[in-house]
């Protein structure tokens, strides 16, 4: 009588099931947190509607300026002022210059060095 092999027994790839269970588990989450956001700016939109958006400018986006800008301009203001008395001699001198190049020589230089460009570029 022949031997009888014996059957080889088909083992589960346990790697490969659970690969595919953590994709499964993993690739909706980016998914879901878009349909979320998606949502809430929906929501967002619609609520806005039916408020109009006069009333929301004055009842909330006026307010929250006021709240965060005052302070900020409160605290800044007395630097700006000291650095705009610190550049009048320097701001002095840029509009002496600015002035004595404001010349009609100099306005017909720049026009024919401008001409002479224009020209080289064709």
């Amino acid at each position: 009588m022949p031997t009888r092999r014996a059957a080889k027994t088909q083992s589960k790839p346990l790697a490969r099931s659970t690969a595919v269970r953590r994709r499964k588990v993993a690739a909706p989450f980016p998914w879901r947190v878009l349909f979320v956001v998606a949502g809430v700016a929906g929501l967002a939109a619609l609520g806005a509607a039916a408020m109009g958006s006069r009333r929301i400018r004055e009842e909330y986006v006026k307010p929250m300026g006021k709240a965060a800008l005052v302070p900020l301009a409160a605290a800044v203001a007395p630097q700006a002022d000291r650095v705009w008395e610190e550049t009048r001699p320097w701001r002095n001198q840029m509009a002496r210059a600015f002035a004595s190049i404001n010349t009609s020589d100099v306005r017909d230089q720049v026009a024919s060095q401008l001409s002479r460009w224009i020209y080289r570029l064709r």
